[in-house]
């Protein structure tokens, strides 16, 4: 994985999102993750902490791009933990606290190791749910899915919560200044409408990949890739060649930021073959999840790109990509000590998918 030197951060105030804003969070926002180049760094616990989760993907209307990939995390998360009505909480409470951005806070300057999606200024809050410090880590507050979890430990320690109507659950666990809970009250249609939405979504959750195929049977060669496998067909002329080069690169080591021809990282391994397909990609796990176009497992084509959170990264922050094959296989250049190889889709989604993207 290679995050590469920085990355942009869009500054707004808290609960204020004009038109001109969205448009800016829609163009410049790469991501939830670690700004690399100096400004420190996550560990690997940092994100997934209480397990992989399989989140959606793609827009949401009325919310900004990071904002509906952030509503897709925490509705996967707070559901594996607490059902829809957990996931209508923690929807609620984002809506009504930054819009469900990621926000730094000037006031609590541990926050500004991390990439933001805009500046809140409520006390010394940080991230979606606007978390003080007594919640957790910096790290933790400004992470979406560590934040959701935070805020489930509280919710699901309620007695009765489940009972309660969500906007005092929500009150409950926040404290706000809105004694009554009228706060989230008001978020409640939009929570339910989004909420609603993301659960339709049902093809895009399939991170088992179960309706990707099989492999063909066979013999396996010494990579990982069988003896029979054949480039599908259909497979556009330009994803051919892209994956023809991927397939060329097989045994060669793994090595940080490495860009061939000798050796790869992930990111370098899939700009190249698509290079050599005549399609000019970004650099990054950040940003190539913003290349090509959105799909879903279901509609999977050869040369698709798969990001997902890898050893050090989280579903809002790819640490990992590759390649899909067809036939329910991945070709990827995996981590340190290790080499180019062909694996199952399932083996390699089995940590989460944070996006899917159709090149050409």
């Amino acid at each position: 994985m290679y995050r590469g030197p920085g990355s942009l951060v869009v500054k707004s105030v808290k609960g204020v999102l004009g038109a001109a804003l969205l448009t800016i969070m829609l163009v410049v926002v790469v991501g939830l993750g670690v700004v690399s180049g100096g400004v420190g760094a996550v560990d690997a616990s940092t994100g997934l902490l209480s397990g992989s989760v399989c989140a959606t993907s793609g827009p949401l209307a009325g919310l900004p791009r990071a904002a509906a990939e952030n509503a897709r995390i925490i509705v996967a998360t707070a559901s594996s933990r607490g059902g829809d009505r957990a996931a209508l909480v923690a929807l609620m409470t984002g809506l009504a606290e930054s819009n469900l951005l990621v926000l730094s806070n000037p006031h609590d300057p541990s926050g500004n190791k991390f990439l933001s999606q805009g500046v809140g200024y409520d006390h010394d809050s940080l991230g979606i749910f606007q978390q003080r410090p007594s919640w957790g880590s910096a790290a933790q507050r400004m992470d979406p899915v560590a934040s959701t979890n935070l805020l489930l430990d509280r919710l699901l320690a309620l007695p009765d919560w489940q009972s309660m109507p969500p906007w005092v659950s929500a009150q409950r666990v926040q404290v706000s200044a809105s004694s009554d809970g009228s706060v989230y009250r008001a978020q409640l249609d939009r929570a339910h409408a989004l909420l609603t939405r993301i659960q339709a979504d049902a093809a895009v959750k399939d991170c088992a990949g179960s309706r990707l195929g099989q492999a063909p049977a066979g013999p396996i060669g010494a990579h990982g890739l069988p003896a029979r496998y054949k480039v599908p067909a259909g497979t556009s002329l330009r994803a051919r060649a892209a994956i023809t080069f991927a397939l060329a690169q097989l045994g060669k080591p793994y090595v940080w930021a490495a860009t061939g021809p000798d050796s790869y990282d992930c990111s370098g391994l899939t700009q190249r073959a698509w290079s050599a397909g005549g399609v000019a990609i970004s650099r990054t796990t950040l940003t190539q999840r913003r290349d090509g176009s959105p799909t879903t497992a279901s509609a999977l084509a050869p040369g698709d790109l798969i990001l997902t959170p890898g050893s050090d990264g989280t579903l809002a922050a790819p640490g990992h990509v590759g390649m899909y094959l067809g036939d329910g296989l991945v070709v990827e250049a995996p981590h340190p000590g290790d080499s180019v190889k062909v694996v199952t889709y399932e083996s390699f989604a089995a940590g989460g998918v944070s996006d899917l993207r159709h090149i050409a």
